[in-house]
């Protein structure tokens, strides 16, 4: 994979010489790209630049350090980093570039090897950065993502559900929760098999999530059992989602026999000073058990 890095000069023909005497120096594997001030912020927003180097190369300098610090606040949130390159002979350039958070700092006019040996630092230790926090992410997707569903799991749920608990009443702010049920998904595994019933379960954990909020947690929490949390949604707003996923999971077709399947669906809000995470997950349970009790397909609410 090629790392692209960036390069922003402050004037105009001599930072493009600036720039172009700096590819011999790009390690191996890397692509320098020259641009503008706004070009570098909106590729280090997209996440295409890995580094950005910015040559204060003016003796107006100190009017320039706008962009390097634009830069390093993007490239913050966007794990892009800075390389300065500094008059060799203004001390307080080199002093500022470090205050405006660069990760490392030349002076010019460069000497070759040393901008090299930075440069070749810089990268490696990006990509190393960058492997731990793949690692980081596949391990966190191990601990809390359902591997059949995609959806979170279970211990995830566990988490989720009492900080939003935390949040609803400190905020003072409404809180709904969902409980999901396959209507008759046994018969259907053993008439269609096991296999096309780990596709219709995917299917509705699929439709759940897309008509849902980003804000709101799905998770499945065994077998054909998922839970909704649904911050900031009061009663009426818990209904219609409730509702629409109903009609939702009910259109939907698998295989070339378009068999269908539905969805139960119990919910509650949160309304007592006492309730915690079990309580709610009980009443909705307790709203999903009358659901099938009354004809299955449909949405029942807790007492």
């Amino acid at each position: 994979m090629t790392i692209r890095i960036g390069f922003v000069g402050c004037r105009g023909t001599d930072s493009f010489d600036l720039g172009e005497s700096l590819r011999p120096l790009i390690p191996v594997g890397c692509d320098l790209v020259l641009m503008t001030i706004p070009e570098a912020l909106e590729m280090v927003e997209a996440g295409c630049l890995t580094l950005v180097i910015v040559a204060l190369d003016s003796g107006c300098w100190r009017d320039s350090v706008t962009m390097m610090t634009d830069l390093h606040a993007v490239g913050q949130r966007c794990g892009a980093v800075v390389f300065g390159l500094v008059p060799r002979d203004d001390p307080a350039a080199l002093v500022r570039a470090f205050d405006l958070g660069v990760a490392d700092v030349a002076a010019m006019p460069i000497c070759t090897h040393e901008v090299r040996a930075r440069l070749a630092a810089l990268v490696r230790r990006r990509m190393v950065a960058a492997a731990r926090a793949a690692e980081m992410r596949a391990a966190w997707r191990l601990a809390v993502i359902d591997p059949l569903t995609g959806l979170f799991n279970r211990q995830h749920l566990e988490t989720i559900l009492p900080a939003a608990i935390d949040s609803a009443r400190a905020g003072d702010r409404p809180l709904a929760v969902l409980m999901v049920d396959l209507d008759s998904l046994k018969p259907f595994n053993d008439r269609w098999g096991h296999a096309a019933g780990d596709r219709m379960l995917r299917n509705v954990a699929d439709a759940l999530t897309a008509n849902l909020r980003a804000s709101d947690t799905v998770a499945r929490l065994g077998g054909d059992e998922m839970a909704v949390v649904m911050p900031d949604t009061d009663i009426e707003t818990a209904r219609r989602i409730a509702a629409r996923l109903v009609t939702v999971v009910a259109a939907l077709k698998l295989g070339k026999d378009n068999v269908a399947i539905t969805i139960s669906v119990g919910m509650t809000t949160l309304v007592e000073a006492t309730d915690d995470a079990e309580t709610l997950l009980l009443r909705a349970d307790t709203a999903l058990y009358h659901a099938k009790q009354n004809g299955r397909n449909r949405v029942a609410e807790a007492a």
